[in-house]
């Protein structure tokens, strides 16, 4: 564990380096306190991957180096998608999810939904369910709210890099618990939906979602 986590440092530096300081402190402080190397394995080999709300790409990034085929990261932020990296199996498009066509064997919203208003949350996994391909996988990452204070917590430091970095769009913490985004995804239309935590020693309550088209 140790060596993939200094591998995917060091191939994070070597992304990254060139964007301005505040976006490299940004894009670390994701890495550190987000479990990418813990939910690397829900992607399966081979995958053509839609990432909505991909940010800067840090999970793109990643899944491209052992997993996906190819990625297509969706971000409606310029500040974001102008300093896109360049590689041959990532492709950085500037919009919100509703200006990609296609079917896709995957699609990830990775830390996006607490920043939508719940109103719109059904709308946007309908969207999911209509261009996973039969049989795709949707995934998930989201926050646990039964746990209060590692929830607090994450509200503090969503905080405060929005006051000092301000480079997340949206406002609010609205969190649904996992019966909720069970009951949302089957509303959708998806099937075999799982729950898996995977925080133990983050300070805050990440948990993967995972469900499938019929």
């Amino acid at each position: 564990m140790a060596a993939g986590y200094l591998r995917a440092l060091k191939l994070l530096h070597q992304t990254f380096h060139r964007h301005p300081p505040g976006q490299r402190i940004h894009i670390l402080g994701r890495f550190l306190t987000a479990p990418f190397l813990r939910t690397l394995d829900v992607i399966p080999i081979g995958a053509r991957v839609l990432d909505i709300g991909s940010g800067h790409g840090t999970y793109p990034r990643l899944i491209v180096e052992d997993r996906a085929r190819e990625v297509i990261a969706v971000e409606p932020d310029l500040r974001k998608t102008l300093l896109g990296f360049r590689h041959p199996k990532v492709r950085f498009v500037c919009g919100f999810d509703d200006c990609i066509r296609g079917e896709f064997d995957v699609i990830v919203i990775y830390d996006v939904i607490y920043r939508l208003p719940p109103e719109e949350r059904d709308k946007l996994f309908k969207r999911v369910y209509d261009r996973v391909r039969p049989g795709g996988l949707f995934v998930l990452k989201d926050l646990d709210p039964s746990n209060r204070l590692k929830w607090q917590w994450n509200r503090f430091q969503e905080s405060m890099m929005d006051r000092f970095f301000g480079l997340t769009i949206g406002e609010g913490f609205y969190i649904d618990s996992p019966a909720e985004i069970g009951e949302r995804m089957a509303r959708a239309g998806f099937s075999d939906f799982r729950a898996r935590r995977v925080d133990a020693w983050y300070p805050h309550a990440h948990i993967i979602y995972t469900a499938r088209k019929g």
